[in-house]
């Protein structure tokens, strides 16, 4: 859970004849809304992460800078005490528990009881109060007995007291008795420290080691002791530790000791024992009651309150003051004058004596100049005198405090400028003004009536004048300064490319303007506004810039979003000396009115909408290296919300689980301001930048490698060494090397068989215009066959009906001659006749004829006789012919005819016929010879 941090201010102000001190810390608090952090915090621990560790009422709590991660306790919820041995290991007590946690891999803490080991059975009715580590042993300490954890078994201290607190100091463990004396722990047994009988009668919170090897000893109710090893003396007895309750100690590596109390919060005390400063509610601790104070590892005072957790910040070079209840409002402008700083609000001026900036909560010394009251934009000290640009108009403050206001200005002023020693340039509200100082005359210069926020000279002697909201004006006065004899105006008109609204400032005794995070200034040969290109190059990758104010011709303060800018401008080359981060601290400057005032030759006042910094103008930049980043935990997820951690071992993530989550950190996450750049080789092409989160999620990734990078920055250009992480997304199933090896079978069969049908379509196709070639070939043919077929069959007929006709021609013949012979019965004739009929028998049964009647018919009725043959072989020659005959369809009379034989014959030729042919007596002969 992250949280964002309400960052609080408090300080004293000190100023010294040299210059201002600025050693004032800074207070983050952490309200209930940070994950419960607004509970009774009893103890705090940090491990060599930077995590901070906080024990209440609820649990054990976390904190990285970012998040806040609540860890519960099965048993109880208060943890009264804790003991980071690492980021891996921490160990916590409450009551009647202690036990230790362990990080698994998803970054948990895991709580194993250690307690519940005890060879007497579990604690009852007992709390654990301080937790210390020495020599690999591990030690609880409660009212009533010390338990000792040597990493295998726990076991009660042998020797048995009534303690109050047990206290590490150095690597050497105190005790107090309670209503008793100090004594050590030696081996396993306590022993008494000599002259300690004075703290019977009250109750030793704190035992803290000097640089010269002596101890400080913090009491509830007598102040500050030191002991030497010998002898006990009071260091200090001041009645305000006294009478508050001193409850805990610190030895700060500054040198410093800081002392929480019951009553009073926390004192910070000197070496040689002075307080330096006091954090209280009126000066924005949460509250007064302090359980438990913790140094980090960026030198950090971190306080657990009985409501709330506190962070003391020290800021290098600054000095802060910010106004919680909202006496003295906003800042617009300041100024020391006669030994006394002098502050511009919008509320009036405001002044603080030098002396009394040495005390505690100088704040409150703070008064208001009477007649001052309203809006205040500007103070300077002119003439050993502090003038006020005002609401009212101008006013002048003497050494008296006394406040005038000799000009009838008649509107309010924005700004005043010493021209020469003569003459004041005013920018008000309407127009610009001048005054005559040797005759107190006001000229007001009508020439240009717009509102004037800040006026500036040049080498040239042009006055240039900024309008509150658009542009700048160049302009010539005459002599006497009272009236205006020419000006040009430049902003975004015509042709001009600039802004629309510039800021005016000078550097190296020139003018220079700032606009849209670009910088300009004035080219006196040709009259124009031309872009000044040290300062761009300079700031060529920064944006969000506001104001430019000069500490001396060339340095200056540069205002952006969130960091203020220290530069240099030596022979045309501009850099950036330092930079101030203050967006963090929650430090806030009025917007549009951002301004920072050169005091002195060493410090600045940076204006704040709450209050003021005092910043030294030449800081040495610290350039301690950001440690680098590690990761937290990496989680995979899959669609249905199963997770699984990882280890950084691990890089091969299956396709089901292609959802990541990153989670890292890194030390002084808070106190540096650190956000995160990250990138994911393989997926984006850029750096990315994460601010107040630490964690990231990549869902649904695609198959292929990658690798996570990340890299802590600040907003000063600090960055870290790179953390990477690099893993693959395997193929889903479904795009796996045999799947692929399948998809190309399939793919290939599917191609075989879109080949093969394709071929089959074809040669279907090609089938059937074959077939249909081959129709017609047929059916050419068979015309063919059939007009052969026609012709053999009339040639067949042709040669039947011939000899039909000629043997019916012969027999006619035959019979005339025979009656004719038979007529004449002239027996001369008889040799006639004889050879007549011989020839006419011989014609009529010409055996080359039927030969010639068979070829024709075979040719037409191929195999008929071989057929008729196979399955009647009885069938006698005249049968077949006879048969042939019948598959003619001839009648009788034709076939007699053919046969040359009488009907009668062929009807007993046929009779004969059916009967080897068995023939049944309803089937006519010539079917069943058609049907053949």
């Amino acid at each position: 859970m992250t949280r964002n941090i309400f960052l609080t201010v408090i300080s004293a102000l000190i100023l010294s004849c040299a210059g201002i001190s600025a050693n004032n810390p800074n207070i983050i608090n952490f309200s209930r809304n940070d994950y419960q952090a607004g509970n009774k915090n009893w103890s705090l621990s940090e491990d060599e992460k930077g995590i901070m560790y906080i024990g209440n009422d609820l649990g054990l709590l976390e904190f990285d800078g970012i998040d806040w991660h609540l860890n519960k306790l099965h048993k109880t919820d208060v943890v009264r005490a804790i003991y980071a041995a690492s980021n891996q290991t921490i160990y916590t007590g409450g009551y009647e528990e202690f036990g230790r946690w362990d990080r698994d891999i998803s970054g948990i803490l895991k709580y194993t009881s250690l307690s519940d080991n005890l060879p007497g059975g579990p604690l009852h009715n007992d709390d654990i109060w301080r937790i210390w580590k020495r020599d690999n042993l591990v030690y609880f300490q409660s009212f009533k007995n010390i338990y000792i954890y040597d990493q295998n078994n726990v076991y009660k201290f042998p020797e048995q007291k009534n303690i109050l607190f047990l206290i590490k100091v150095r690597d050497e463990l105190w005790v107090q008795e309670m209503g008793g004396s100090l004594f050590k722990i030696e081996g396993n047994r306590y022993e008494k420290i000599a002259g300690s009988d004075i703290f019977s009668k009250t109750e030793v919170k704190t035992v803290l080691p000097t640089s010269d090897n002596k101890y400080i000893i913090g009491t509830s109710s007598m102040g500050l002791y030191i002991y030497d090893g010998s002898e006990f003396k009071v260091w200090n007895n001041n009645r305000e530790l006294i009478d508050n309750n001193v409850n805990c100690g610190l030895a700060a590596r500054n040198g410093n000791y800081y002392f929480g109390t019951i009553l009073g919060g926390i004192y910070e005390v000197s070496p040689n024992g002075n307080i330096t400063n006091h954090f209280n509610t009126e000066t924005y601790l949460h509250n007064n009651t302090v359980l438990a104070l913790y140094e980090d590892r960026s030198n950090n005072i971190w306080a657990g309150l009985d409501r709330g957790i506190s962070c003391i910040q020290y800021l290098n070079g600054i000095s802060c003051m910010t106004d919680p209840k909202g006496k003295i409002g906003a800042v617009y402008s300041a100024a020391l004058y006669d030994n006394k700083l002098f502050i511009g609000t919008n509320q009036g001026t405001y002044y603080i004596e030098k002396n009394d900036l040495y005390s505690m909560n100088a704040l409150s010394k703070f008064k208001l100049v009477p007649g001052t009251e309203g809006q205040v934009w500007s103070l300077n000290v002119i003439d050993n005198q502090l003038y006020c640009s005002h609401n009212r108009g101008l006013l002048i403050i003497d050494r008296n405090l006394s406040v005038t206001s000799p000009y009838k200005i008649n509107t309010g002023v924005f700004y005043t400028l010493e021209k020469d020693k003569d003459h004041l340039l005013l920018g008000t509200y309407i127009s610009l003004m001048s005054i005559d100082k040797n005759s107190k005359t006001l000229y007001k210069l009508n020439e240009i009536q717009e509102p004037i926020n800040k006026v500036q000279t040049d080498h040239l002697n042009n006055v240039w004048l900024q309008h509150m909201n658009k542009g700048i004006y160049r302009t010539r006065l005459n002599d006497d300064f009272s009236k205006i004899e020419s000006f040009k105006y430049y902003g975004n008109e015509g042709q001009q490319d600039i802004p629309y609204k510039l800021k005016l400032f000078k550097v190296g005794g020139r003018v220079a303007f700032l606009g849209n995070n670009k910088f300009y200034t004035y080219n006196d040969i040709d009259g124009t506004i031309v872009p000044e290109h040290a300062l761009n190059e300079c700031f060529r990758d920064i944006s969000g810039l506001k104001e430019v104010v000069n500490i001396s011709p060339n340095n200056f303060w540069i205002i952006g979003n969130d960091l203020i800018y220290n530069v240099t401008y030596n022979d045309n080359t501009a850099q950036i000396k330092f930079r101030i981060d203050i967006g963090y601290k929650n430090f806030s400057m009025i917007d549009n009115y951002e301004n920072i005032v050169n005091l002195d030759d060493d410090y600045s006042l940076i204006c704040l909408d709450n209050g003021f910094l005092l910043c030294k103008n030449k800081v040495t930049a610290e350039n301690k290296p950001i440690a680098q980043p590690y990761f937290k935990s990496i989680r995979i997820s899959n669609s249905g919300g199963e997770s699984v951690y990882l280890d950084n071992n691990f890089n091969q993530i299956s396709h089901s689980f292609n959802t990541i989550r990153f989670q890292f950190s890194t030390a002084e996450t808070l106190t540096r301001n650190i956000s995160f750049k990250y990138k994911l080789e393989g997926l984006d092409d850029q750096w990315y930048v994460l601010k107040n989160q630490n964690n990231i999620t990549y869902e649904r990734l695609p198959k292929g490698k990658y690798t996570f990078v990340v890299v802590a920055i600040d907003r000063q250009g600090n960055k870290s060494e790179e953390i990477k992480f690099s893993f693959e997304i395997l193929a889903p199933w479904h795009q796996s090397g045999w799947a692929v090896l399948a998809y190309c079978l399939l793919f290939i069969l599917f191609i075989t068989s879109i080949i093969m049908y394709i071929q089959y379509k074809y040669k279907k196709l090609h089938i059937k215009k074959l077939r249909i070639l081959e129709t017609k070939r047929l059916n050419l043919i068979n015309e063919l066959l059939k007009q052969e077929v026609e012709e053999k069959n009339a040639e067949l007929l042709s040669q039947t009906s011939f000899i039909i006709q000629r043997n019916e021609l012969i027999l006619k013949i035959k019979n005339e001659v025979e009656e004719f012979y038979t007529k004449q019965n002239n027996k001369t004739l008889t040799p006639l006749f004889q050879k007549i009929n011989t020839l006419l028998n011989s014609n009529l049964d010409s055996e080359e004829d039927w030969k010639t009647f068979l070829i024709k018919f075979e040719q037409k009725h191929t195999n008929f006789f071989k057929k008729i043959k196979e399955t009647y072989p009885q069938l006698t020659a005249n049968d077949l012919r006879l048969c042939a005959c019948l598959k003619l369809n001839l009648d009788s009379k034709e076939i007699a005819a053919l046969m040359n034989i009488s009907v009668r014959a062929v009807e007993n030729s046929r009779y004969r016929l059916r009967k080897k042919l068995d023939i049944p007596s309803h089937q006519h002969l010539n079917d069943f010879f058609l049907q053949i």
